[in-house]
């Protein structure tokens, strides 16, 4: 049945159910993607860990094209008549895998300039960037049935997908004890999870072409989201670069608790977009940023109170020092989880303009980062905080101002 057909209480309770199965999943495959982390950082030396934090960050940004992926399929098969599903649940498939064999070339041309700027491993740096074709993939079986509005099906991918590159890199770690066993580990665990998501899914699913302008909505939604994971990850890799090496595996640390603050309201918007791409209320929306706000605010607030036991748990009693800071770096991310609602609300309705304010502030804390704020690990999470603070208010304030307008659609914004 179509979700859309349900009457108000249907559809509420369908919502519910959606953020219980998803919300349940985001725990469980980044809870496994932490422990990776978190095993890592006690099998490594902090300087091997900091190499590590700055593939993963890397990763991270690059990884934004499969959520792109996602987005893109699922705001197609959301809008799409019953006649039109199978042609656009097609041609996502197709688009994924053209994508993935480009990030296959592009890890090969990557992996030694990447290797010497930020001293890791050349083979990590190559099987690590090459495992995301594989996500690109999987990501797109999930965005059908997040379009579909199959909680279940989405929630099951996601744990293949997000389990199984985890699971990798910890057998990778543990077995190799080195950042390039984290690699190859990872390349097998892409695989497979991908493999899983699009056999659940959408077995069989190809398009022979491409066509209704997907790759030119495909190329602005991974601009937006590109730009976006690009400044909630910056901050790892300018840590690599500038602090020492011991210090930038603190720092990656640290991270990590921006990472949970980041993703852990995810179940939220993964299970509101499709109703904010069907247009007309701003309901969604709001609850989405209500919800998020409020995640935050109590991750903020645990760092505040326990900083010492959180990054105890996190990286060890190595890094205890790094407990007074703690709740800047869950600021950071609760922060960055806000400015992803409002990015996706603009996203929904095909606003491509909004993506200007993240290429403003992405530039302003490299600018201040690199130009004298980057000696200390508070130096830089402070920049990063409030930059991400001030792009969190400028957010507000432009969906505000963009939501009484007639938008813009992005094809015919060209």
């Amino acid at each position: 049945m179509d979700p859309q057909a349900l009457n108000p209480e249907s559809q509420r309770s369908a919502v519910a159910k959606g953020m219980i199965f998803v919300g349940a999943a985001t725990l469980i495959g980044n809870g496994i993607a932490y422990l990776l982390a978190m095993i890592a950082a006690r099998i490594l030396d902090p300087a091997d860990f900091g190499a590590l934090g700055a593939l993963l960050g890397l990763l991270v940004i690059i990884a934004t094209l499969g959520i792109s992926a996602q987005a893109l399929t699922a705001r197609r098969v959301s809008t799409a008549t019953a006649s039109e599903r199978k042609d656009v649940e097609g041609q996502a498939i197709r688009l994924s895998i053209l994508v993935a064999i480009a990030i296959a070339i592009a890890s090969v041309v990557l992996a030694w300039p990447v290797s010497a700027l930020f001293s890791i491993p050349i083979l990590a740096v190559l099987t690590g960037v090459a495992s995301l074709g594989f996500v690109v993939i999987g990501s797109a079986a999930m965005g059908i049935a997040q379009g579909r509005e199959e909680h279940v099906k989405l929630s099951v991918a996601f744990i293949a997908n997000s389990g199984g590159r985890a699971l990798g890199g910890i057998i990778g770690v543990v077995v190799f004890q080195s950042v390039t066993g984290v690699g190859f580990g990872i390349l097998i665990g892409c695989a497979i999870g991908a493999a899983i998501a699009y056999q659940l899914i959408s077995p069989r699913t190809f398009s022979p072409k491409l066509k209704d302008g997907i790759s030119i909505e495909f190329g602005h939604v991974a601009h937006a989201l590109i730009v976006l994971f690009t400044l909630t990850n910056i901050d790892v890799l300018l840590a690599r670069v500038f602090l020492t090496e011991d210090l930038s595996g603190e720092y990656s640390v640290g991270v990590l608790l921006a990472k949970i603050a980041f993703f852990l309201p995810n179940a939220i918007i993964i299970v509101l977009f499709p109703k904010m791409s069907g247009g007309g209320s701003p309901r969604a929306l709001y609850i989405a940023t209500g919800l998020t706000a409020m995640v935050g605010v109590v991750i903020t607030l645990v760092a505040v109170f326990a900083g010492d036991l959180v990054i105890g748990i996190l990286g060890g009693a190595q890094y205890k020092e790094l407990g007074s800071e703690a709740w800047l770096f869950a600021l950071e991310g609760s922060a960055f989880a806000l400015v992803q609602v409002l990015l996706y609300s603009r996203l929904a309705a095909q606003d491509r303009r909004a993506v200007l304010a993240v290429w403003g502030a992405l530039v302003v804390l490299a600018v201040v980062v690199v130009g004298w704020r980057h000696n200390t690990v508070a130096e830089i999470v402070t920049s990063v905080v409030a930059v991400s603070l001030a792009l969190t208010v400028v957010g507000f304030i432009l969906d505000r101002r963009q939501s009484v307008r007639v938008d813009v659609p992005i094809e015919a914004a060209e």
